[in-house]
């Protein structure tokens, strides 16, 4: 999502952590949950519910935006204790200067797991700074653009060993309606940026994931091992012969009845005549928190990150985190003293405690050859 000045998120972090203050946490939290349908006849049964996380922020390019996150949570129909839950979230926010963000990345586990759909859907029309392309942008490489995206992006994986999914899908990426939004030296405010850097991406994607996480929003044991790898070409309209490689390790360990460290590394390459947006990038509130998303784009990415999460109150916990990576045209490129670092620490607010689900509010500081800081809300953990 892009950087915001938050102006209130909750107003959670201005709340004393008082006796007082954690029942009225408890009360809140008790209203942005939501069960769905009867209650089952059996007891044990898990029951369908949605959280909801409502923001306002604001931007000098976006003006005042008004938005949420939801998360619905359910297991289908004839699943067990044996099958985790499953997860769809959506993000959606509305600006008054007529601007759109609604993104969900869905993880559903049918019945013993037998089977596993996950993937992204997107529609984006919202304004971004753009530094171009390469590890050693600076602010004088920095654009105001605005563009619309998307993104259509299921993936259906079969079971073939306790833990391990197998499988492929599609995906459908369009860029389109790229413009400056600002004036510069040679680019009058709505020069049209659509042959450079707009693209159709459309491919098929194939996907291997090890996952013994024992929650996916926030899990506090278990291994996650996923690659993927996409192949995308004309046939089908797309505007460029490219691949993409993904490979995102995370492990987490219980440390006590109150904490939990856990450590992922991140590693993306984007190969053949892959395009503008398609490159690998770092920044955002998931990957080097302390940047702006897209901060840092290219080929190649790298990063790894750690986080030490504190259960201090009965439904609130403190994080510390940090980590460092970068980008390059390839392997050859990296270099030690290139890398870009973050550490911040972050407020957890349990919503569902039964599902071990949080609102996240994280502040990050961007460090190394480029600074920055950052400040973020959401539902769910950045890894």
């Amino acid at each position: 999502m892009p950087h915001r000045h938050l102006l209130s998120g909750l107003l959670l972090t201005l709340l004393p952590l008082t006796l007082p203050a954690q029942g009225f946490i408890e009360k809140l939290t008790d209203l942005l949950e939501f069960n769905l349908g009867r209650p089952p006849v059996d007891t044990n049964a898990f029951r369908a519910k949605v959280v909801l996380a409502p923001i306002v922020f604001y931007d000098p390019n976006t003006s005042v935006g008004f938005g949420f996150g939801a998360s619905l949570l359910f297991k289908p129909k004839g699943a067990g204790p044996e099958t985790r839950t499953s997860n769809v979230p959506l993000g959606a926010s509305y600006t008054l200067n007529n601007q759109i963000f609604a993104t969900s990345s869905f993880t559903v586990f049918f019945p013993e797991e037998k089977w596993l759909l996950r993937g992204n859907l997107g529609y984006i029309d919202f304004p971004h700074s753009y530094y171009g392309v390469g590890n050693g942008s600076d602010e004088e490489d920095r654009s105001e653009i605005t563009y619309q995206q998307f993104l259509v992006e299921p993936v259906l994986l079969r079971q073939v060993l306790p833990k391990l999914f197998i499988g492929g899908g599609f995906r459908y990426n369009h860029y389109f309606n790229n413009e400056i939004i600002e004036e510069k030296p040679g680019f009058p405010a709505g020069t049209s940026l659509q042959d450079s850097i707009g693209s159709r991406s459309v491919g098929l994607e194939f996907a291997s994931s090890y996952d013994s996480r024992d929650n996916l929003i926030n899990a506090e044991r278990g291994v996650l091992a996923e690659f993927t790898q996409g192949f995308y070409g004309t046939a089908l309209r797309g505007t460029s012969v490219f691949q993409i490689s993904k490979l995102d390790l995370r492990t987490y360990r219980r440390l006590n009845e109150r904490s939990v460290f856990g450590v992922q590394l991140f590693a993306r390459y984007a190969a053949g005549e892959a395009p503008v947006q398609e490159l690998s990038t770092l920044g955002g509130d998931d990957l080097l928190r302390g940047f702006i998303e897209f901060r840092f784009r290219d080929r190649l990415a790298l990063f790894t990150q750690a986080e030490y999460r504190w259960q201090t109150w009965k439904n609130v916990g403190v994080v510390f985190f940090g980590g460092f990576g970068q980008v390059a045209d390839d392997v050859g490129s990296l270099g030690i003293d290139q890398l870009r670092y973050s550490v911040g620490t972050g407020l957890r607010v349990a919503i569902i405690p039964s599902e071990n689900v949080n609102l996240r509010v994280d502040y990050g500081v961007g460090l190394g050859l480029s600074r920055g800081t950052g400040f973020y809300i959401g539902l769910g953990e950045a890894f």
